[in-house]
């Protein structure tokens, strides 16, 4: 495996993703961060990385409220695309809708789909933990 990984952003809030972005470049400045508007343009986007055999992303953060396809309704359609694959794929939930303490709850019904459920604001440090 090389030390280059990509990292896909899917947020609709874009003040939020460009922070991100700009948290894991200084972070892992060798990582590839690519950012989508909602779960609808990163899944089309997903379907065709995978049709031209580009590599699909290591990591996904994915948020939950987003116009066009939120996050849950991503998280099923993805696993078309995901299920073809041998790569291991981790995808975070990050959102605010997340209340700090109850992640348990979230991760027994995606428990399969989602490494971490983790609330909003995301720090540095946590970045750094779960993208490490």
């Amino acid at each position: 495996m090389s030390d280059k990984r990509s990292i896909c952003i899917i947020d609709d809030d874009k003040v939020y993703a460009f922070g991100i972005k700009k948290i894991i470049k200084n972070l892992l400045p060798e990582d590839k961060v690519t950012t989508y508007q909602n779960g609808k343009e990163a899944l089309e986007q997903l379907k065709q990385l995978q049709a031209d055999n580009e590599d699909l992303p290591d990591f996904i953060l994915l948020d939950i409220d987003m116009p066009e396809m939120n996050g849950w309704d991503f998280l099923k359609e993805f696993e078309s695309v995901r299920n073809t694959v041998t790569k291991h794929i981790e995808i975070f939930v990050i959102s605010s809708r997340i209340e700090s303490g109850k992640e348990n709850i979230y991760q027994v019904e995606w428990d399969n789909k989602v490494a971490k459920f983790i609330p909003k604001p995301v720090d540095a440090e946590r970045l750094k933990e779960i993208l490490g």
